[in-house]
């Protein structure tokens, strides 16, 4: 943990804690990337988690996780804890030092891992509802085409949405690196065009690129990203959904999930479209039925 230095100010706040996650992310190496990626995009399931809980789910050890607490001006990782708690879960009794350490269970683990369940339920519904894909469905709807963007992992989700699209009669198309073909797309975008890009990790150049081509287009650029670190998740109309790791690798399931649901509220975005009329002058109106 060569990299980190501990802060000479303590963020006192969660919204201060996200700034200094951003702001700090990359003079980290990969393995404390990863960690500040798990922690800002799960910080409402601190509270709930170990520091071997964390550690596991980020893929480090629990004294990474502890020394990175650290880093901030806290003493340990149950300080950056109760933080989270505060704000994020203040109906939650505060956590005796046992129970941190895994070393109570019955009843206290079972209510622990349904607030849990209860929690990521609630968080994916709150992804799917339409004041969270709304403005991302609007500012697509009715756009042709809609050039969908991303690589590495992010391929998959970029296959589904253009099929998912097409199938409602959006025309899309896939823009899966940077070579001329893919390159041409980004170059000539229409004006009546638009943008999505989907970011995964560190493979987001070929979404960044897609996101700079939309600005000179002054075309409408929307995202969908696993993480909130990450720059693409600054733009208005991005999304964050967070990716779990598992076995090296992102899973892209609530993703997926995310980007089923922005086809279908496309598809009834552009229904609405159609079937609203032309807003007309009211003098207009009147002249006409005279």
């Amino acid at each position: 943990m060569a990299n980190l230095s501990v802060s000479m100010t303590t963020p006192s706040d969660i919204e201060s804690l996200r700034e200094r996650l951003r702001r700090d992310y990359d003079g980290f190496s990969p393995a404390q990337q990863a960690l500040a990626r798990y922690v800002a995009d799960h910080l409402a399931d601190l509270p709930l988690m170990s520091a071997h809980e964390v550690a596991r789910a980020a893929h480090c050890s629990p004294a990474t996780v502890v020394r990175f607490a650290q880093t901030f001006g806290y003493h340990g990782y149950p300080d950056l804890q109760q933080l989270v708690r505060r704000d994020q879960r203040p109906w939650l009794p505060i956590a005796n030092r046992e129970h941190q350490f895994g070393l109570i269970g019955g009843s206290d683990i079972v209510a622990s891992t349904l607030a849990a369940e209860r929690h990521a339920l609630e968080d994916t519904a709150d992804r799917l509802v339409q004041r969270g894909l709304g403005p991302l469905a609007q500012a697509l709807a009715g756009r042709r085409p809609v050039v969908v963007a991303g690589d590495g992992h992010a391929r998959v989700v970029v296959g589904l949405l253009v099929d998912r699209l097409s199938r409602v009669g959006v025309p899309a198309v896939a823009v899966t690196g940077l070579d001329l073909p893919d390159r041409a797309w980004l170059d000539s975008l229409s004006p009546n065009g638009a943008v999505l890009a989907v970011g995964i990790g560190r493979e987001a150049q070929v979404a960044q690129a897609a996101i700079d081509a939309a600005r000179a287009a002054n075309v409408p650029a929307t995202a969908l990203v696993d993480s909130s670190l990450s720059a693409i998740a600054r733009l208005p109309l991005a999304r964050v959904v967070p990716a779990d790791v598992r076995s090296g690798a992102p899973s892209v399931v609530a993703l997926i999930a995310v980007a089923q649901a922005l086809v279908v509220s496309v598809e009834s975005a552009t229904r609405r479209n159609v079937s609203r009329p032309e807003e007309s002058d009211p003098r207009e109106l009147s002249a006409v039925g005279a």
